[in-house]
């Protein structure tokens, strides 16, 4: 990932930060042997103005795209904890 920075990596995984968004951090999850990109979901939440993705998921709206994404991806994990390969991940701090 170009003008990305290595905060970490493990086996499996390794965390990018590498962009800011009106001063919030995003971090991003890439799969070594895939090479799968994720965006830790709590970035997200906090880009879009909630403190936690727990926060950004109790709106009706991201109820309704969650539901749309899972209508136009069947089968696809929506959430999952730190390398499960979901959608939405969640990374250490």
């Amino acid at each position: 990932m170009t003008n990305s920075k290595l905060i970490h990596e493990d086996f499996f995984y390794q965390i990018f930060e590498s962009v800011y968004y009106d001063g919030t951090p995003v971090r991003f999850i890439k799969n070594k042997f895939t090479e799968e990109i994720r965006i830790a979901s709590n970035d997200v939440a906090r880009v879009l103005g909630y403190d936690t993705i727990n926060d950004l998921l109790g709106t009706d709206a991201s109820l309704d795209a969650i539901s749309e994404w899972k209508k136009n991806n069947p089968g696809k994990a929506v959430f999952g904890g730190y390398g499960s390969g979901a959608m939405l991940e969640e990374i250490p701090s």
